[in-house]
């Protein structure tokens, strides 16, 4: 993907220091050192692929910048050039150092509200600094649950891959060794267990709006701020399903049919793939499931659509996923 930045001048002549955008970049890439740093730790699997230039082939384009790639560290860089801009032309006339300005405010704001702006999106609590002293976390016996609820709120917003359960309880028993000592092995079933817990209590209390005031959606704390948001994190093992161009000259495009007409027939086809998949994966279903749903939809006894639905829905997935290892 590629963004345009034309060569604006925040403050529009105004300030008493005109700053082009090739040294408001420079700035932010500068500032934004540490945070694309994080973004790219956080997604090992994957190369960073911007590429900045300040030139173009076409004419039409003289006198810009283009920011080429698909790295979430692009779409900091475009967020913080939109931000600064709109912050330095505020305050047109007001600063005599705009790139001083910039600087402080993307080192001090702009970052930080970036940051929980991303975790809101994906329905994670923006913060999760004081999660402890709230009265959800003050409801639980002792510190260590205490904290293990901070941490599951805090990686429900995290844009690392999680795998699987298993990998989510490393991640926690490494952050439990890192505040109360010892080695990560030892926490691995006390995690297990102080999970249970938690998310009994965050069930038990008062539902929150997961919806909008137009139509509400009330569930409970955990489901909106745990089991959702941890469910669209992505995976390393997932892979995209084969979508097929429309035939139909209204661009809508007829799911196949199925290909047996008999439904007892048909019902064994998909519990047969269903579980030659997750033959092959018995330890992970999670990653048995979409894997045999990425079948059912090469084989035509799925539409795409139905697929992605269910992925998306934490809760079907779950119950899916635990019905299919009850066949092993």
């Amino acid at each position: 993907m590629t963004t345009v930045l034309p060569d604006l001048r925040p403050g529009g002549g105004r300030s008493q220091q005109a700053v082009g955008m090739p040294e408001l970049l420079q700035v932010i890439w500068h500032e934004t050192r540490t945070s694309r740093a994080a973004i790219h730790r956080a997604r090992p699997d994957t190369r960073c692929d911007l590429r900045i230039s300040a030139s173009a082939p076409d004419r039409e384009l003289i006198g810009t910048i283009l920011l080429d790639g698909d790295c979430a560290c692009r779409d900091l860089l475009v967020d913080m050039l939109v931000e600064c801009d709109r912050h330095l032309s505020d305050r047109a006339g007001l600063l005599g150092n705009p790139l001083g300005a910039a600087r402080v405010h993307v080192r001090k704001k702009a970052v930080h509200d970036w940051i929980r702006r991303r975790r809101t999106e994906v329905g994670a609590q923006a913060r999760v600094d004081r999660i402890r002293t709230s009265a959800l976390a003050l409801g639980l016996p002792d510190e260590f649950h205490r904290a293990l609820l901070e941490y599951l709120a805090d990686e429900a917003g995290v844009m690392a891959p999680l795998d699987s359960e298993d990998a989510l309880h490393r991640r926690l028993a490494t952050r439990c060794a890192a505040e109360f000592g010892g080695a990560a092995e030892h926490y691995r079933a006390r995690v297990a267990a102080g999970m249970t817990l938690v998310e009994r209590h965050c069930r038990s209390g008062t539902r929150v709006n997961a919806g909008t005031a137009a139509e509400p959606d009330k569930v409970t704390w955990w489901e909106r701020y745990i089991e959702r948001p941890m469910g669209r994190r992505p995976r390393r093992t997932d892979k995209p399903l084969v979508t097929a161009a429309p035939e139909c000259g209204d661009g809508t495009h007829q799911p196949p049919e199925p290909a047996s007409a008999d439904a007892a027939d048909f019902d064994a086809q998909v519990v047969a793939v269903l579980v030659a998949a997750l033959r092959r994966q018995p330890v992970t279903p999670d990653a048995a499931l979409r894997a045999g749903l990425d079948d059912l939809v090469s084989q035509g006894l799925l539409p795409q659509r139905c697929a992605i639905e269910l992925c998306s829905d934490c809760n079907r997935f779950a119950l899916a996923a635990k019905e299919l290892s009850a066949l092993r």
